[in-house]
């Protein structure tokens, strides 16, 4: 096993507000993690922080870390999982030499099905993760916790394993749960997913019922066109509430000129249930007696529910993996291909992600000229940001958590909602810089014009802590943020 101990490259650096770079293990899980073998000696306190995902010359102390989300009091579920687990972490890191970089290392946090029923938070803590050999989130960081279960939509009672790369952060596989029950040994752990273009050219693609030819293709043809792989099935209530609203989109973009086709792949679980389904569709799709086919391409992207809409370039790289929220956005396709853009509309899609990072954010009312001016003082200094972070891959979430987002808010429902939240008057045109993760905004000095040079001046000041501070309204009164402001 010596080869696997090659070089191994730094892990990833972004600036910090204050210049000093920090890398994305310590930005998500913060410095310092607790030992869960040490949670048993009472010479220690609990929380006492011990280890790090991070080598002191920068490089990461593994191959994945497996961000694990775990529920006290919910029933047998988690703990069941927590030992398949256990025997994975065993087996695929095995005994080895303890200076050799482990495949996997576990960042475990422990939340409440029900708190109230909790005695003694800070012992059932202890009871739930003491024995175990990986790291854990402090049990008092409530506030990253929340941080994380609101990054990865971990819903309550779930155990949930998620697998990232240890090198930048990018997401191996949303179903760690699922895979470590498929594969217990890890016998091809870390599960990567395979390219979808294989099973793209496995076989032709027939076309469904509603298309204007019956002739069948090879992806081979659709080298030129951006294309839309739909995962859906005919027993799903909310896939047959979008599809109609696919249809309709696709239909809007072709008209438009734009090359682009749909390629369905059912999850329906009869063939009778699949051909019903597809009389109605205008486009192409895997044949049902293709399962493997159908399962691969699954696994490629990840798909952890239906109906998801996977949009690809014409080279078949990922534009966008959430292409159904994209289309419920903007359904006459204006947009489209839904492209990643450095400065976007804050739309109620958006407004979760600002619980996540601070944003620059332009109020205006919303006429198409404003948009404009918008976009055209905003970008310069969203360009220059994200210049000096050369790595970003729009195609993985982001794991710097204080990564910088740039927004325009019209004159909405979204708008109204935040400037109450925050406690912003109703003035227009608005330059803010709000920060709800540390509880604070900025306001541009009223009275200064609104420039590319004056947006700069206010983004560089914010960065670096030189503009008056304001605390937010509503956090001030309580704690507990996502009651006043919406996901």
């Amino acid at each position: 096993m010596a080869e696997r101990n090659e070089q191994v490259s730094p892990a990833r650096t972004v600036p910090t507000a204050a210049g000093k770079p920090s890398c994305w293990q310590h930005r998500l899980f913060g410095k310092q993690l607790a030992r869960c073998g040490q949670m048993n000696d009472a010479r220690k306190p609990i929380d006492s922080p011990t280890a790090s995902l991070v080598h002191e010359d920068g490089r990461p102390a593994c191959e994945v870390v497996g961000v694990y989300f775990s529920f006290v009091n919910s029933g047998a579920t988690c703990d069941e999982f927590t030992r398949q687990l256990t025997e994975l972490y065993e087996n695929v890191n095995g005994a080895g030499d303890a200076d050799r970089r482990k495949r996997l290392e576990v960042v475990h946090v422990v939340l409440w099905s029900n708190v109230a029923d909790v005695l003694d938070v800070d012992e059932s803590f202890r009871a739930h993760v003491g024995d175990l050999p990986w790291l854990a989130v402090p049990n008092r960081d409530y506030e990253r916790k929340t941080r994380l279960s609101r990054r990865y939509r971990i819903k309550t009672g779930v155990p949930t394993l998620i697998l990232l790369e240890a090198s930048n952060g990018a997401i191996v596989t949303r179903g760690g749960v699922e895979r470590t029950i498929a594969d217990p040994t890890g016998t091809e752990f870390p599960w990567r997913p395979p390219h979808p273009k294989t099973a793209l050219e496995d076989g032709p693609l027939l076309p469904c019922g509603a298309r204007d030819s019956n002739e069948p293709m090879l992806h081979e043809e659709l080298r030129y066109c951006f294309k839309g792989v739909y995962f859906s099935a005919h027993w799903c209530p909310p896939c047959k509430a979008f599809t109609p609203q696919l249809v309709d989109t696709y239909q809007r973009i072709r008209e438009r000129g734009h090359d682009f086709e749909v390629i369905f792949v059912s999850s329906d679980r009869s063939e009778d249930s699949y051909n019903a389904y597809t009389e109605t569709m205008p486009w192409l799709r895997i044949p049902f007696n293709q399962e493997e086919r159908r399962r691969k391409l699954a696994r490629a992207f990840d798909v952890q529910a239906i109906p998801t809409l996977v949009i690809l370039d014409p080279r078949d790289n990922i534009i966008t993996l959430d292409g159904r929220a994209e289309l419920i956005e903007d359904p006459e396709g204006l947009n489209f291909p839904w492209n990643f853009r450095l400065v976007n509309i804050l739309t109620e899609k958006y407004a979760t992600s600002l619980h996540d990072a601070p944003a620059i954010i332009l109020f205006v009312e919303g006429e198409d000229c404003e948009i404009q001016f918008g976009e055209s003082v905003l970008l310069p200094a969203a360009q220059i940001y994200r210049r000096d972070q050369p790595d970003y891959d729009p195609n993985y979430d982001d794991p710097d958590d204080d990564s910088l987002q740039f927004y325009i808010a019209l004159d909405c429902e979204t708008s109204d909602i935040l400037r109450e939240f925050v406690g912003l008057d109703d003035a227009v045109p608005l330059l803010t810089a709000i920060d709800i993760p540390r509880g604070i905004y900025v306001v541009m000095e009223y009275g200064v014009e609104i420039t590319v040079d004056s947006v700069q001046q206010f983004v560089d000041g914010f960065l670096t802590n030189k503009l008056p501070i304001n605390k937010i309204k509503t956090m001030n009164k309580t704690s507990k943020t996502t009651e006043h402001m919406p996901a």
